[in-house]
């Protein structure tokens, strides 16, 4: 199944259970710093958290697990990507085609330039290797310039005798030997372009195949646009694929190179045979992608014309008009390709950019829009010490928030429930009416009931938070977010900095309050085993990438990820010879992911909603170890 394929069975995943997804996080990137110091904290995050689900997102300390917590709560700039909340944009900005499309452009017009340099850096090889091949097989000298062949002035042999060990010659030691790392470094560099091509077209993909899902754009234009993208990502990945094997021959040369100067090999007819084959296959792929690269760029403007403002069209549809001119003036019946520029040019005239602004889904909110996600989205932080205010009772700490939201005691559903309890718990002659009900008391029931739910006493709400324990202090952290009636909350590590005996007791809360308020959680631990037992599904996340995530019994039982397992088995074992003998799995990036330059990853589900971040080769073996495990099952449960 091709990627633009998978995008949109995911869009249509999305659709489906749109009634029930709390939050959508899209390709969220948060960066610190500026230049050359800027450093990427979160990497293009994408996920769902539905209604109602506890979701938790597990990592090593720095690997942007509170960060993307705090970018969720709006408390964290987003540089890049989208958080929407009930369907609607809360924070970031929604995809835009057109910034995509013209940063495609700039990459596509660095690859052809690239190309070009690429192309001096084999010729300057290629000469070189000619000098060096007729100097030690037929002791001539190569002019590079009039490419003649002539004898040496001093007249003495150059020639390396059959049999003679290449380790003893000049021919790789010389200084004016040719050497690969220029040619390498250029094929290294271009391949790092196409990875942030194939990146931003899968984007691009991503939005476009669900265009109908969120406005009223035509069928013809919303057509064009995803024939054109598709069209763009299929010619980069023809080229990919002849870089990725430019780059495996260079490195074999290499190879051989590294084998010469070991003393491994002894005849040069053999050693320019098979380096003269390499360079020959290397050359061929080469002058390949330079006709695949100009198409593609052609598409480009195409693609371009059609998602660019009205006002930015013009450049782009002169392109194409110049080019449809060309084609009807060399050719004297029109092509299908020229009857298509012919439908774009039309087709493209419809403001598609408008109509994406005009969505109910990706219009920014209003002021009044993001004071009311203040009620419903709140924050659990990770140091229940530091986050309270010490020069402030308690009363005075949860009551803020109702102080900046008095909607939310001052109405009659609140006072009609502050009336019920007042005189169910006073006899006949202290009976109040509605209208004698004052705000400030209906305010101090509520924060008086909720100090009791989470189990703390009246006169606690004139104590200051030195006085408290830890524990104390987190419970005081829950009941300032559940004050406000959210329907989600963000819990960053909220048992971290607890006792053993004080965490279960604050999980137990919230649980009990997620069942009695049909809450929504995040809930970020760096604890896979704590996390087992309050996530219905965890996300694990390394250095800012979220790399595996699945059901947590599924994530536990089959964990595929190298950096899962190396979590996994930090867990400690509670028998200590157990313990002792433990060998933990250790995580090692640049060997498990070696390949990834030429094989790039992507995030895939290997399973029933079972997803891993992953090149081909590991999501085939992923998928190995899956089957072989259902197998496994099913031979066990038959016997």
């Amino acid at each position: 199944m091709s990627q633009s394929q998978k995008n949109g069975l995911q869009n249509q995943h999305d659709t489906e259970l749109a009634r029930d997804i709390t939050l959508k996080v899209r390709d969220l990137v948060i960066e610190f710093g500026s230049g050359k110091k800027k450093v990427k904290a979160v990497k293009g995050v994408t996920f769902d958290v539905y209604r109602g689900e506890t979701f938790g997102l597990v990592g090593e300390s720095g690997s942007g697990k509170t960060t993307i917590g705090r970018a969720v709560m709006g408390i964290q700039p987003v540089n890049k990507g989208a958080v929407y909340f009930n369907e609607r944009l809360i924070y970031g900005e929604a995809p835009d085609l057109h910034k995509i499309n013209l940063k495609l452009l700039r990459h596509l017009q660095t690859m052809v330039k690239n190309q070009s340099t690429t192309t001096n850096c084999l010729n300057d090889y290629l000469n070189e290797f000619k000098r060096v091949f007729y100097k030690y097989t037929q002791s001539k000298y190569y002019d590079f310039k009039t490419r003649e062949l002539r004898a040496y002035p001093d007249g003495q042999s150059r020639l390396i005798a059959e049999g003679t060990n290449l380790k003893d010659t000049k021919l790789i030691r010389s200084k004016k030997d040719a050497n690969l790392t220029i040619v390498t470094e250029a094929i290294r560099d271009n391949l790092k372009h196409l990875l942030k091509i194939i990146r931003l077209e899968n984007k691009a993909l991503k939005f476009s195949t669900a265009i109908s899902n969120f406005t009223t754009v035509s069928l013809t234009l919303e057509t064009e646009i995803n024939e054109s993208q598709k069209k763009v990502l299929g010619l980069i990945q023809q080229v990919k694929d002849l870089e990725n094997e430019i780059y495996i021959i260079v490195d074999l040369m290499n190879d051989i190179r590294q084998q010469v100067l070991s003393g491994k090999h002894k005849s040069v007819i053999q050693y320019f045979e098979v380096m003269g084959r390499h360079l020959e296959q290397v050359i061929a792929n080469h002058k390949s992608i330079s006709p695949l690269l100009e198409t593609a760029l052609e598409e480009q403007i195409v693609a371009l014309y059609l998602v660019a403002p009205i006002k930015q069209k013009q450049p782009f549809a002169n392109e194409i008009k110049q080019r449809l001119t060309r084609a009807k003036h060399f050719k004297e019946t029109e092509n299908l390709e020229n009857k298509r520029y012919e439908k774009v040019l039309e087709t493209g005239k419809e403001d598609f950019v408008s109509q994406i602004k005009a969505t109910e889904t990706f219009k920014d909110p209003t002021k009044e829009e993001t004071r009311e996600l203040k009620k419903k989205m709140q924050m659990i932080f990770q140091d229940p010490g530091s986050s309270l205010n010490d020069r402030m009772a308690i009363e005075g700490i949860i009551a803020e928030g109702l102080d900046n939201f008095p909607e939310l005691y001052k109405n009659p559903e609140t006072c009609q429930t502050y009336l019920d309890w007042y005189n169910d718990n006073h006899n006949a002659e202290h009976q109040l009416t509605l209208d004698k009900v004052q705000p400030k008391d209906v305010k101090h029931f509520l924060i008086l009931q909720l100090l009791t739910t989470i189990g703390m006493l009246p006169e606690h709400l004139s104590r200051y938070p030195h006085e408290f324990s830890g524990g104390q202090r987190q419970r005081i952290g829950i009941a300032r977010a559940l004050v406000m009636r959210p329907s989600f909350i963000v819990a960053d590590e909220p048992i971290s900095a607890l006792d053993v005996s004080i965490r279960a007791q604050v999980m137990n809360l919230l649980a009990k309050f997620q069942k009695e308020f049909d809450l929504t959680y995040i809930f970020i631990a760096h604890d896979l085993s704590i996390v087992k037992f309050v996530a219905n599904r965890i996300a694990v996340i390394y250095r800012g990438d979220i790399v595996e995530l699945a059901e947590a019994n599924e994530l536990f039982d089959n964990p595929l990820h190298p950096y899962t397992k190396s979590l996994l088995s930090a867990i400690p074992l509670p028998d200590p010879k157990l313990e002792k003998a433990k060998i933990p799995f250790k995580y090692q990036p640049e060997i498990e992911h070696q390949d990834y330059l030429i094989d790039f990853p992507e995030w895939v589900e290997v399973g029933p909603n079972h997803y891993v971040y992953g090149n081909q080769r590991e999501v085939k073996k992923y998928r190995q170890i899956l089957a072989s495990k259902i197998r496994k099952d099913q031979h066990e449960k038959v016997s």
